[in-house]
């Protein structure tokens, strides 16, 4: 009896075991399934879900009808190694189709056992189209541009790096086209930002039609496009897609009810006759483009050798961002001389840029750069900057403080910041101010006179000095210098330079002195070489001069123990 007992017990148990398992499979979060002779003889509540069906509907019916076309070879494969012993257990992945059609990936994982005496497999499915979807987003937002769905700058750069190492291997041509939209931006500011991507999606979707499928075509940034041809046969065939290119875009646009007709400016280069690697030819592609620009819009052009300046100019664009950052920058000094004792009075701050490879990089190299981009006016601010420092470190360890003199750009003079960084230069500098000599070039001062005027008067009550640089060669008149209240005048150089022997230039210097003594304005002479050109001035009655005859422009250091008293420091 109590083996009985016993035994009624275990049976219990065991039922007791086998309904919490048949509960646990009918409500697990994935799907469940036995397949035998390739057909569902069992699927959970899960599965049925996931596919959309009714849990009768799938019993009888096969795996591979709710399996994709395009991946039934896949998991006919995989049930074939299961049920035949070559593989015990599986996992893949691979895409499904709902009952109303819809494709999900799904991801099996299945084993064989053996199911009322024959060879079955039983597995689960995972449904990860979520997560598919989410991946391929990311990899969508990775790799396309947005707005055109074209590839994004990320993609160009690596096929454009491939390309050109298969062309290194294969001794391929690859041609790089680049383009943007002429006069884009006057469209955009008159259309607004909305008609302006309607233009670049059509552009690019006219474009994507007429190339090859091995070309590859992405938006580099912007309204700049960049196309990469593989293999070419010969520049016939870039210009002819070139020519279907402007042809397909010179049609005329409608973007929000207005016609539009559009023209494109492009610009090439060739592997391997431009270069050899990518940042090269990238480079070269840009200068062509800014040629065919320069040479009136709507024109293509190839790269040619004779713009290795320009190509030199593009890379130094780059580097001048930097140079601020890495202290690449230097403000040298060039003394001024008193005529009347022939001691310094003053010495004038002149930027200087050394390259950590070039070395020395000569200011009318870089400055008209830094005035295309933009910059000019950090550079004289930085400048601005090192001069009162320096003057703060004099002042505490000098016997004396040369007045220093600084160039002013129409940049910076023009800038809506100037006026509100010189008085805040003012309060953390108190006092040094008037060491400080502002000069202005006459351009400036009667580009907006009225703007001039308000603002010298300003930096006048701060205690700043102001002088008129490169005086001679613009269009200053008594009247401008007398409302303006400057404090010198410095003679342009080109007056200076044949003062000897120039009957004309003598009298031309000779007026200036006396115009601006009678104005009370203090002459400074620039570019003073000789010892004759020295001698003239002072008998002409000249306050100050400044050349090489008395110094170069030096470094801080190098001016220091040259030109500072000798227990100055």
């Amino acid at each position: 009896m109590e083996q009985v007992e016993i035994k009624r017990s275990i049976a219990n148990g065991l039922l007791d075991s086998d309904e919490k398992f048949r509960a646990l499979v009918e409500h697990a979060v994935v799907g469940i399934y036995i397949i035998q002779d390739g057909k569902f003889s069992y699927v959970n509540k899960r599965l049925a879900e996931i596919f959309g069906y009714e849990r009768d509907e799938l019993i009888g019916k096969s795996n591979l009808d709710l399996t994709h076309p395009d991946d039934r070879n896949i998991a006919k494969e995989n049930i074939r190694k299961r049920i035949e012993g070559y593989e015990e257990s599986i996992e893949y992945s691979f895409r499904g189709i709902t009952k109303e059609g819809e494709m999900i990936y799904l991801r099996a994982y299945g084993s064989v056992f053996h199911y009322q005496g024959e060879r079955a497999i039983i597995g689960t499915l995972i449904d990860e189209t979520e997560t598919v979807l989410a991946k391929k987003e990311l990899e969508r937002l990775a790799n396309y541009d947005t707005l055109t769905g074209l590839y994004n700058r990320h993609v160009f750069v690596n096929e454009f790096k491939r390309a050109v190492a298969l062309g290194n291997r294969r001794d391929h041509k690859v041609a790089l086209i680049v383009f943007d939209i002429d006069n884009f931006k006057r469209i955009n500011d008159s259309l607004g930002h909305k008609a302006g991507d309607k233009l670049l999606d059509a552009i690019s979707k006219r474009v994507a039609k007429i190339l090859r499928k091995t070309d590859l075509f992405a938006r580099i940034g912007g309204d700049e496009f960049a196309i990469i041809v593989e293999d070419y046969l010969n520049l016939e065939e870039i210009g002819t897609l070139i020519g279907r290119i402007q042809d397909t875009v010179h049609t005329s646009l409608d973007i929000n009810g207005i016609h539009l007709h559009i023209s494109i400016s492009l610009g090439v280069a060739l592997f391997p006759e431009h270069g050899r690697d990518i940042e090269t030819l990238q480079k070269a592609a840009d200068i062509a483009l800014y040629e065919a620009k320069k040479s009136g819009k709507n024109r293509f052009a190839f790269f040619a050798h004779n713009s290795d300046m320009m190509l030199d100019n593009i890379q130094m664009e780059t580097e001048l961002f930097e140079a601020l950052e890495k202290g690449e920058l230097e403000a040298w000094l060039q003394p001024q001389i008193d005529l009347k004792n022939g001691t310094i009075c003053g010495a004038e701050s002149l930027i200087r840029w050394i390259h950590p490879e070039k070395g020395m990089i000569a200011p009318d190299r870089f400055l008209p750069l830094a005035r295309e981009l933009g910059i000019l006016y950090r550079i004289d601010m930085f400048v601005i900057e090192n001069v009162f420092e320096l003057l703060r470190k004099w002042k505490k360890e000098c016997s004396f403080c040369p007045t220093l003199s600084v160039n002013i750009s129409s940049a910076l003079f023009h800038h809506q910041q100037f006026l509100p960084k010189m008085k805040s230069i003012h309060r953390r500098y108190e006092g040094l101010c008037e060491f400080v000599e502002l000069e202005l070039t006459e351009d400036i001062l009667i580009e907006n006179e009225r703007h001039a005027y308000l603002l010298i008067k300003s930096l006048k009550s701060l205690g700043f000095k102001l002088s008129i640089d490169d005086f001679g060669t613009g269009y200053s008149s008594l009247s401008h210098l007398k409302m303006l209240e400057v404090d010198k005048l410095k003679i342009d150089r080109s007056f200076i330079e044949d003062i000897t022997e120039n009957p004309n230039d003598r009298a031309i210097v000779e007026s200036i002195i006396a115009m601006g003594h009678t104005l009370g304005l203090e002459i400074v002479a620039e570019g003073v070489e000789t010892k004759a050109q020295a001698e003239m001035l002072h008998a002409i009655g000249c306050d100050v001069i400044q050349g090489y005859y008395y110094s170069r422009p030096l470094p801080i250091e190098d001016f220091e123990k040259r030109w500072l008293p000798v227990n100055s420091l």
